[in-house]
This record gives C-alpha cells, structure tokens and sequence, in this order.
C-alpha cells in the first residue's frame, strides 16, 4: 500500500517530463517552420516529401574540373566490349546542349587509355563534336555520316542511335535514319565506356545511355528511343538512366557510383565530379531542362498561398504561381480578366486546387508558336466530364488551338475552335468522375510514320501510359484533321475557354515548348503517382 503513492507521483513526473519534451519539440517545429497559408490549416492538409531524385539526368558543363587540377570531369564505367569488323552492336543517348561550342571534344566512347578516361588514338566508337557535326570515330578512324548539330536546338532534347550489323553502321536522330556508313575495313580491340570527356571538355547533358550486343533493326529504334527500358531486354548489356540516384542541383558528394539497371551491375565511377550543383551534378530530367513554358503544382507551398496577392493583370487576385519561371496564373469570374476569383485549396491529391465556373490565365505568352512542337501535362481529378476543358494554348480557331479537354468520359485533345468541327483525337479509354489521372497531349512535326510521310503527330497519354495519337485512330475523324495546317499563335495558358469551363481539381499543371517523349511521360506519371493514390 505504501507502493502506490509513490508510483503515482512518479508517473506525475513522466507525464511532466513527457509534456516538456513534446512541448520542446513543438516549439521548436515552431521557430523552423515555413508560415502556412490559413487555407492550408484550413484544410488539414499533409505536404509529402519531395521526389525530386526520381527522374534526372546528368549535366557536364566544365572545361576542367574543379576537384582535381588540370583534369576533366568523367564516368568511367566497369563495362567494356569486345569490338570488331564482324561484331554487331548499338550504342543509343539521349543528349541536350547546353551551349553552342565548334571546338573538337569527345563526350562519349569506348577508350583504351590506360586512365580510363583520356583520349587514345585506338578508342572504339568514339564520338565528338568538331566544327557543328557529330563525329563518329571506330579505332581512329573516321566512319563518315557527320550529323550536323549546327541545326539541334539549344536545350532541346535529341536521341541519337547508331547501330553496326557486321557491315555497315547505321545512325538515327530521335528514331528516324540519317545516314548509313559501309564498313571497308578490318579492325577489332576492347575499350572501356566513358561519358562525359575524351581528352577534353564537354558542354552537354547525358541521358538514357544504352548498350546492345545486337544491332537493332529500325522498328525497334522507332518504337523504343521514347521508352524507357526495364533492364532485362534481348542483348541489352549496359543501361544508365541516372534516376532515382541523385537530388537535382544538391550536394551528392556521397554518391561514389551510377548504377546500371541490368544484371550485369556495370557500375559507373565518377572521376573528378563535384556533384554539388547544377555542373557535373544530377539535373532535372531534360524533360524540364528545356523548353518549360509554365510549371504549376500546388505541392509547393508557396505556389499558392490564397492571401490575395496583388498583381498587374488583376488587383488583388488570387494568383497560382510558377515559383521557377515567376510566372503566374490569374483567376476570375468572367472572361475579361476584370474579377477576383479565388479556387479552393484542398487537401486531395497531396495538395490540389478545386476550380468551378472560374477562368485561368498566365500573365505571359507561352513563346509557343507556327508548328513547333508542345505538351501539355496535368494531374486532374474532374467533376464532370461533359464539355469540360482543362488547360489550352493558342487562339479559339481551327489549327490554331491546343486544348487539354473531356467530353462524353472520354480524354480529349483539340486543336479546333470547337468540338464539332472533328478537329481532335479522343481517349480509347473511358474516364469516370471523382478519380486522379495524370493526363499528357504532345504534338511533334519531327514524327516519322512511314517513309513518305513525316509530317507529325498528336498523342494523349494516361497514367504514363500511350492512350491513342492521330496514326493510329480508327472512325469517324480519321479524314479530317490536315496536321501540315497546324499553325498555332503564342497565346497565355488558359484554363477554361469561351464555349467550357473547368470543374474539378488541378495538382499539377505544366506546358512544355516540346514534345515529351514517352520515357519522359512514364517518369513523371511514376515519379509522382503515389502522392495520387497509385
């Protein structure tokens, strides 16, 4: 008996010490803490962790490293081939430069140096730049079948393939054949891989590298230089596709190796890297890297703080920012851009904006114009799917429009001033209402479907997934869409048109001044996916 006063007072002092930790902890949550917005406390939302890693690439930008005097940053991989006249192979990367530069450097290669990473005049498949062409080089010499990079744009994106069969080689551009290069000679040796610099700088950024023990016949080409690979496919020995390995632009000094997703576990050691930053570092995928017109997510917490934000457009409104580019998305009641509209944030989705019988528009032009190629890409849960448009660009006119819409549950992709005049593509997929999509329309003029015909093409996506482009519609509106008339006008990002409204809810919102390639899809449906209950 004489126990339990004691017990009671000592559990007394648990229960103090106890509330002063947590009291502790809380206070000091309190002194780090970001001030939310009332309508995020509102809403009893959660702000997930961020996934940046999931889907990068890898940028070399320095003429010299900084880590280590009068080297050159590079990836030595443990991958090595044995190289000769009657050995078939395909190398395929996507690359992007960051700069315009004439001057002569190799980038990526199979090198015999003794180093590893230095230019040697017996490298195998070495490839350079020189006076605006890529170079293609076998054991020094020169294969011949220059492609012209004087013509590749800055921050776009191209995949480039080559391909040996035992007699001549093969190199295509983003899947197409460009030139074909007879073999009239006898050679064989071994290298190892190396990407970044051969015995000199490199300005461009790597992706997707991939390495085949086959040579790939062109429907493969065509068909997978979009995709991205599992690791176990017929003759792939060697895939590097930087994701989920490094943050973009942060101190990844701890990484010592790139991974190689195929069972043969080719590592690839960094040699002379910082990796801290946005030079010789994980980047964003190049999807972002280039040609971002817009990007909108209400995960960032100061994307939209809903406190009336004033602004040039509207006084007062209620602005959806790009905390990238500092652009903005206004909303109002009319479409006159004259009322403040304010959507709803909602803990949905992570983080979501609820939209009904409101209009968005950009503050700024989308640059995005002629035939050059786009994307639009949302995460959407909708309310209705009758007549709903969720995200367009250009003019309210045939050809020039490019609308991300719904109608009769079926995902839409317009380019028609109205849904009558069959100028659009629908889903082969039917959507239901109150359920998170993560929705993509692309158009390219670089399209390839058959030999006499390179015009274009559209393609919508769901859930990283192809749901249908023009090629290979069947019915009704297979005669009606000319796509060599596709002539848009840089307009503002629109959310809700004249003849529709939005209604339903918006995570993410994005426009790209490109087409994304379906790896590129697949990433960021995966990358973000499980924020929205997949």
């Amino acid at each position: 008996m004489m126990d339990q006063p004691i017990l009671h007072l000592q559990f007394k002092i648990f229960k103090m010490k106890f509330y002063l930790v947590t009291l502790s902890f809380f206070l000091i949550g309190i002194t780090h803490a970001q001030v939310m917005p009332q309508s995020f406390i509102t809403n009893n939302n959660a702000y997930p962790i961020s996934t940046s890693g999931a889907n990068v690439a890898f940028n070399f930008e320095s003429a010299i490293s900084t880590v280590v005097a009068n080297t050159y940053p590079a990836i030595k991989s443990d991958f090595s081939f044995n190289f000769s006249n009657t050995t078939p192979y395909t190398i395929q990367f996507f690359f992007n430069k960051v700069v315009s530069n004439n001057t002569r450097f190799g980038f990526i290669g199979f090198t015999t140096a003794t180093n590893g990473f230095s230019y040697d005049p017996a490298c195998f498949l070495f490839y350079e730049f020189q006076n605006g062409v890529m170079r293609n080089f076998v054991k020094n010499e020169y294969l011949g079948g220059n492609i012209n990079v004087n013509s590749f744009v800055i921050g776009q994106t191209y995949q480039i393939t080559t391909t040996y069969n035992g007699s001549q080689w093969k190199h295509y551009v983003n899947g197409v054949l460009f030139s074909i290069v007879n073999n009239n000679s006898t050679w064989s040796g071994t290298g190892n891989l190396m990407l970044g610099n051969i015995g000199g700088y490199t300005n461009i950024i790597l992706d997707e590298v991939r390495f085949w023990d086959r040579a790939l016949t062109q429907y493969e080409i065509s068909n997978n230089y979009k995709k991205p690979l599992i690791g176990n496919e017929n003759g792939l020995k060697l895939y590097y596709n930087f994701n989920n390995q490094g943050n973009p632009s942060e101190n990844n000094s701890n990484i010592q190796y790139l991974k190689d997703l195929t069972s043969n576990n080719n590592k690839g050691t960094f040699n002379n890297l910082s990796l801290s930053g946005t030079q010789n570092n994980f980047i964003p995928s190049i999807a972002y890297y280039d040609s971002i017109a817009i990007s909108l997510d209400a995960n960032d917490l100061d994307s939209y703080p809903g406190t009336g934000n004033a602004s040039s457009l509207i006084a007062g409104g209620n602005a959806w920012h790009d905390l990238s580019t500092k652009q903005s998305l206004f909303f109002s009641n009319n479409l006159n851009y004259n009322t403040n509209a304010a959507p709803i944030l909602n803990a949905d989705g992570g983080r979501s904006l609820y939209i009904k019988n409101m209009y968005g528009r950009s503050n700024l032009n989308t640059g995005i114009s002629g035939s050059s190629p786009k994307s639009i890409e949302a995460w959407v849960k909708f309310n209705s799917l009758d007549n709903i448009s969720v995200a367009s660009i250009g003019n309210l006119s045939d050809y020039n429009q490019f609308e991300l819409a719904a109608n009769n549950n079926k995902l839409i992709l317009n380019i028609g001033s109205n849904f009558s005049s069959n100028l659009l593509i629908k889903s082969t997929s039917t959507l239901v209402i109150n359920r998170w999509y993560h929705v993509v329309i692309t158009w390219s003029r670089s399209f390839a479907k058959t030999a006499n015909y390179k015009y274009g093409a559209f393609t919508m996506y769901i859930n990283g997934i192809k749901d249908n482009d023009f090629f290979n519609r069947d019915g009704e509106y297979n005669h009606s869409i000319d796509i060599t008339l596709v002539n848009s006008t840089s307009t503002p990002v629109y959310i809700g048109t004249s003849l529709r409204p939005f209604n339903g809810k918006l995570g993410i919102l994005k426009v790209y001044r490109k087409e994304l390639l379906e790896t590129e899809v697949l990433n960021r449906f995966n990358a973000t996916k499980s924020r929205f209950g997949y």
